[in-house]
């Protein structure tokens, strides 16, 4: 007998539905995987989320530790059109009046209105040569036809310390040198030679040099005093005149120096900025924390982490630390709340800004020793953190084996999840062969109860029954 090609067109039982059903409860222990991996991918994203704002943390915590950000100086000027200032850790605070007589300048000469130096001029063959101030002369060897454009060209691919250009006054050319090196040290010596045996021509190269030459700006050292001191230097930028100490002049006089007083003194702005980062990082890391673990009491639900032990240890971790106690710290301070640093009834840190930047001004108080001192068994607060931060977010922490450990987890899961799906497949199959087995047997036997009826329907006195 042919089978059916429809599942339950021969019974007439809606097959399909039957199989669907069955395979619905089939698979309840699938649905129970997915479901158990998708809190285990949830752990996982709560734990990087965790991670991100403790790494966060740690940065802070790495700025506070590092004793560079207590010893920086910053530098004050009065009046910033006259020069400003930067300074480093070596310089000392002081107050230092500074007056400006003269700019550092770099020498610039140019040609004369030579009658045949029209736009385009050619000069015939020779050499020129470029010096500046004591350095080693470099020669430049020109063929003929070279216009003052080409011989600026040549001059500045040459390499020898001043730019070329050329500027033209609407009938002439101008050859513009301009040495690269300020002050006096940087003069220009420009010479000429000429390949020709009589230097008559008026295109000849040494036409150039000489007499023809007029100087646009002298080369001039700057002249300034600071603190009654007279000093002199080859550049506007000066390193060398107060220890730790970078002055950049900008304006000048030579008849009323331009003064400015320059205050230098400790930068009490870093670390106060360093401060509120850390305290400001901390919070976020505790309400983080606080949002993964929290349990809705009224709802009775719970969050990714709620009761989790390595959240909860963190959370401990932390608090602990922003108590600790830092002994022997110059000033009688040895813990944040010495400084201004305070903890909230939420666990949150708070900052009294006024109390801080006092505590940092004041040079009796060892505010850096609080942060960075490395002393065994009584470290600084922010070296203390650094290490328990590490110990948790570093490449072998706490979070990192955790999530090693759900990651292995997640690929059991899958792994099961596959093996469930290949056994789904089969017992699906299963059923359907059952199923149709079934329509065929019941097709057959509604066929074979019609044929019955059909002839006990023509037998003899069945009609007039």
């Amino acid at each position: 007998m042919a089978s059916i090609s429809s599942p339950g067109l021969g019974s007439g039982l809606d097959i399909n539905g039957i199989i669907t059903k069955l395979m619905q409860v089939e698979s309840l222990p699938l649905n129970a995987l997915a479901t158990k991996e998708a809190s285990y991918q949830a752990k996982l994203s709560a734990f990087g989320s965790l991670k991100g704002a403790l790494s966060s943390l740690q940065t802070a915590a790495q700025t506070l530790k590092n004793t560079s950000t207590f010893t920086g100086m910053s530098a004050s000027v009065s009046d910033s059109t006259v020069f400003t200032a930067t300074a480093n850790s070596t310089a000392s605070a002081n107050t230092y009046d500074i007056t400006v007589s003269k700019l550092a300048k770099a020498h610039s000469i140019r040609t004369n209105n030579l009658t045949d130096f029209a736009t385009g001029a050619t000069f015939e063959a020779g050499t020129l040569s470029i010096q500046i101030g004591s350095g080693t002369a470099t020669n430049i060897t020109l063929t003929a036809g070279k216009t003052l454009a080409e011989i600026a060209t040549a001059i500045n691919a040459a390499s020898t310390g001043a730019t070329a250009m050329v500027i033209n006054d609407g009938t002439y050319d101008r050859l513009v040198l301009t040495s690269g090196t300020t002050g006096a040290s940087g003069a220009i010596t420009f010479t000429a030679t000429t390949t020709d045996d009589v230097n008559t021509t008026t295109r000849a190269l040494t036409n150039l040099v000489g007499a023809n030459l007029t100087t646009v700006q002298a080369a001039q050292n700057a002249e300034l005093t600071v603190g009654g001191v007279a000093i002199t230097r080859s550049s506007n930028t000066i390193t060398d005149a107060i220890a730790g100490v970078t002055l950049n002049l900008l304006k000048a006089d030579i008849t009323t120096p331009p003064a400015a007083k320059l205050t230098v003194a400790k930068n009490t702005g870093t670390v106060t900025s360093a401060v509120n980062a850390f305290v400001k990082a901390y919070n976020d890391a505790i309400s983080g924390i606080k949002q993964l673990t929290a349990y809705d009491a009224a709802n009775k639900k719970a969050s990714v982490l709620t009761g989790d032990s390595t959240a909860r240890s963190i959370q401990s971790q932390l608090s602990n630390l922003v108590s600790a106690s830092v002994s022997g710290i110059a000033g009688g301070i040895s813990r944040l709340s010495d400084i201004g640093i305070t903890v909230q009834k939420d666990g949150s840190l708070a900052v009294d800004s006024s109390k801080l930047s006092a505590a940092v001004a004041d040079p009796d108080k060892d505010v850096a020793a609080l942060f960075t001192q490395t002393t065994t068994s009584n470290e600084g607060i922010a070296v203390r953190f650094n290490t328990m931060l590490e110990g948790i977010v570093g490449s072998s922490g706490l979070i990192t084996s955790r999530t090693d450990g759900i990651n292995s987890s997640i690929k059991d899961l899958q792994r099961r999840a596959e093996a469930l799906n290949l056994r789904l497949t089969s017992i699906e199959a299963r059923y359907r062969a059952q199923f149709s087995r079934l329509d065929t047997l019941i097709a057959s036997m509604n066929q074979t109860s019609t044929y019955l009826t059909q002839q006990l329907a023509n037998l003899p006195g069945a009609a007039s029954e």
